[in-house]
């Protein structure tokens, strides 16, 4: 039997567990991955249709130029009380979330950094 024929005669469960896989493999690759193995690739499928996070759950990140002219403090959390960690020089290209918590832009486990002294590089695709 050759794989076209595999094709034309397989089962409806299984065609649309095929489909959902590839759907989820799709989104997966339009949203930057994020999809696990099991997910992707169901073992059983009931024949619903794959749901996927709203889109204000995934966390968007963006370039940014770092404006500031003494440089731009990467602190512990997302405000000023919060111990400082680290630095960014100004005009760095730096990547970070599209959403701020406090006027801070969260850039790393425990790393943020004022939103204030960063511009958004639009020539860049937020991911």
């Amino acid at each position: 039997m050759t794989v076209t024929a595999a094709r034309r005669t397989m089962s409806p469960r299984r065609s649309a567990a095929r489909t959902a896989a590839v759907a989820a493999l799709s989104a997966s690759a339009l949203l930057g991955g994020g999809l696990t193995a099991q997910a992707a690739a169901p073992a059983r499928t009931t024949g619903a249709a794959v749901e996927l996070a709203p889109a204000g759950a995934l966390a968007t990140q963006c370039y940014y130029k770092v404006n500031a002219s003494g440089g731009l403090l990467i602190r512990s959390g997302p405000g000023t009380g919060y111990s400082v960690v680290g630095s960014y020089a100004n005009g760095s290209t730096i990547l970070a979330s599209a959403s701020t918590t406090n006027g801070f832009r969260k850039v790393g486990t425990n790393r943020w950094v004022s939103s204030a002294y960063t511009v958004r590089i639009v020539s860049y695709p937020c991911e």
